[in-house]
Parts: C-alpha cells; structure tokens; sequence
C-alpha cells in the first residue's frame, strides 16, 4: 500500500512540478482508485483519485483533488515511510 503526504495547494493552470515536470502540461491518467488522505490543516478526510504522468523519459504518480473549502491539494508518495529513501 503507498502512503500520501500532502505536498501543496495548488491553483489551476499555475506551474507546480512533480519531479521536475509541470502537472499542467500533460495528460493525467486517473487510476479508479480512491485513496484516502487528510486536509493538512482541518484534518478532515478526504477521498481522492490517484493519477499518473507518463512521458518518454518517466512516469510519476500523484493524488490530487478539490477539498469542500474549493482549494485543491496535491499528495505525494512519502518515500521516507515506504522505505525508499
């Protein structure tokens, strides 16, 4: 199971890059699965969708959707929990 970590609130069509690529200029392929994640400051739960960014050179993996308060949040895998790092 991968764990999320909530990465930044971002606004649509402003650059925010996920391991050096700009979500906005790409196609996001929304897996059917929702994942759960926490509201980084009102603690409330959420489910999000997972999505993933292929290009050539990579593939990254990202959660992403729009809280009730209408601000939208980015989660990132927390490499440091899975063992990664």
């Amino acid at each position: 199971m991968k764990n999320w970590k909530f990465a930044s609130f971002i606004e649509v069509d402003k650059e925010f890059r996920v391991e050096g690529l700009n979500i906005w200029n790409h196609y996001w392929h929304c897996y059917d699965r929702n994942v759960e994640v926490l509201h980084p400051t009102k603690h409330h739960q959420y489910r999000f969708k997972e999505y993933e960014i292929r290009t050539q050179e990579k593939s990254v993996n990202f959660v992403a959707g729009e809280f009730s308060d209408g601000q939208i949040g980015i989660f990132l895998r927390d490499e440091l929990q899975e063992g990664i790092l």
